[in-house]
């Protein structure tokens, strides 16, 4: 589990909104990279996750990993999601009804050890889409806001100009009325 201050945890942080917030509270996070900007380096990033991850599993730093991210809900609300990673818990996966094994050319280690790493790689590639996708509406939700900020401030000077021109208008009409009375005296 991720603890506040993160004491007991090692906290891998994909995102440089997320490093900025970690470092304005003097938390280093392990392991951290750049949110890509591309929709098309998202697995790039979910494998050098992965082999860090698997780096530190490796040398029994880690036992355990929880996924924490931000996925978007249709209505524009963000959710924080949380799951458990590893140990994988085997009863997430439907057991076929077979009578018979399946044909396999690998060792049942060895084929388990590969489905599990793919395993792996596809919830945090999953979980890096979610995040940049809830980025990206994030983004648009706040350009929105600037676009229609921009509009009212817009409407207001004009409005403001409108009525500087009238009372420019006015102004004008008031010496003419004025400088005709006088010419005619």
């Amino acid at each position: 589990a991720i603890s506040a201050d993160w004491t007991d945890s090692i906290v891998f942080l994909i995102g440089s909104r997320g490093l900025s917030l970690a470092r304005e509270r003097n938390r280093e996070p392990t392991w951290s990279a750049a949110m890509p900007n591309h929709i098309d380096a998202i697995p790039s990033l979910a494998n050098r996750l992965a082999e860090a991850l698997y780096s530190r599993i490796a040398s029994g730093e880690i036992a355990a990993v929880d996924m924490v991210y931000a996925r978007p809900e249709t209505g524009g609300d963000l959710v924080i999601e949380r799951h458990s990673l590893l140990p994988l818990d085997f009863d997430l996966f439907i057991r076929a009804a077979r009578s018979f094994p399946p044909v396999t050319t690998l060792a049942p280690q060895t084929l388990l050890e590969r489905l599990s790493e793919e395993y792996v790689f596809a919830q945090l590639h999953m979980a890096a889409l979610n995040a940049y996708e809830a980025e990206n509406q994030a983004r648009m939700r706040a350009m929105a806001e600037a676009k229609a900020n921009i509009e009212t401030k817009l409407a207001g000077l004009q409005q403001q100009e409108r009525q500087l021109r009238q009372e420019e208008i006015t102004d004008e009409i008031i010496e003419l009325t004025v400088g005709s009375e006088a010419t005619r005296r």
